[in-house]
């Protein structure tokens, strides 16, 4: 029986758990994994940095560029924390 679960860490850094009572009587093993912050999209701010851009540019900016710049910004995003990730596991 695995149980997963998750919760936000307190300033105290202290968790009170309550397991089901199906859970056996015994040894457990609890592991706790940071999980990073979701970058938040903000639609609005990006539209507006890449309308910039594209002025800059003096062209058009289409919206299948913009998705593809969008996309872009994710993965970029990804990376960042994949490295955070691989950084704290050395």
């Amino acid at each position: 029986m695995t149980i997963e679960q998750t919760i936000e860490v307190p300033a105290s850094h202290q968790v009170l758990l309550d397991l089901p009572p199906e859970l056996p009587v015994g040894k457990a093993k609890i592991t706790v994994t940071p999980q990073p912050e979701k970058p938040s999209v903000n639609v609005y701010e990006a539209a507006t940095r890449l309308r910039g851009l594209a002025k800059k540019m003096r062209s058009t900016l289409t919206v299948e560029r913009f998705l593809e710049m969008r996309q872009e910004d994710l993965r970029l995003e990804e990376e960042k924390i994949e490295r955070f990730f691989q950084e704290k596991n050395n």
